[in-house]
């Protein structure tokens, strides 16, 4: 009896095999051809973009570095002003009282020692950069004074400072405490009366 010979293989497996293989094949070619050059630019993009990543970062922290700052020196000076501006009260009522016509009989040295004090509290708040300044026949201001007053007028210009009820104060050319003052209006004309004869 004679051996069978090998069956033929269909056609459809052996067109299949070969796919599989050129398939794996391409895919060690693929591997195989990258190349170091395409590594090291995606390496220096990376480190490009960490680098800018940094210098953001960086950027922030000295910005908020400085607005912190900047906060903590604004709040010192509005506490600065806080406090001084409560002496420059006290000088203030130690000036009216000084004015008073009720001092006229008292002690002289006393009034010397009040003077005194009044004048070392002046110069304590000259001394952190307060000064007082002129307001008397100036023009209102509404950044510099605040009218609690006004009077009519024939000689001065309507908003001229007349008078001064409480000084004002800068500090380093800016105002930390606006003047109360009084100031001039345009008097009233009032119309001309009519005379008994004049007709109706």
């Amino acid at each position: 009896m004679l051996p069978e010979p090998d069956s033929p293989q269909p056609e459809d497996d052996r067109q299949q095999e070969g796919r599989a293989e050129n398939q794996q094949t391409t895919g060690a070619g693929e591997n195989a051809e990258v190349s170091p050059d395409s590594e090291l630019a995606e390496a220096l993009r990376e480190k490009e973009q960490f680098k800018r990543l940094a210098q953001r970062a960086q950027a922030d922290l000295v910005n908020y570095r400085r607005r912190i700052e900047a906060e903590q020196e604004s709040s010192r000076l509005r506490n600065q002003q806080r406090i001084v501006l409560r002496f420059a009260d006290v000088i203030d009522q130690l000036e009216t009282a000084l004015k008073s016509d009720t001092l006229k009989d008292t002690d002289a040295s006393w009034l010397e020692g009040i003077t005194a004090i009044q004048k070392n509290f002046a110069n304590a708040i000259a001394a952190e950069g307060f000064e007082r300044f002129a307001s008397v026949g100036e023009d209102f201001d509404p950044r510099k004074h605040e009218a609690l007053m006004s009077s009519p007028s024939t000689d001065h210009k309507p908003n001229t400072v007349i008078k001064e009820l409480r000084p004002g104060y800068l500090q380093y050319n800016e105002v930390v405490r606006p003047a109360q003052v009084e100031i001039a209006i345009e008097p009233s004309v009032e119309p001309p009366s009519k005379s008994q004869g004049d007709p109706e």
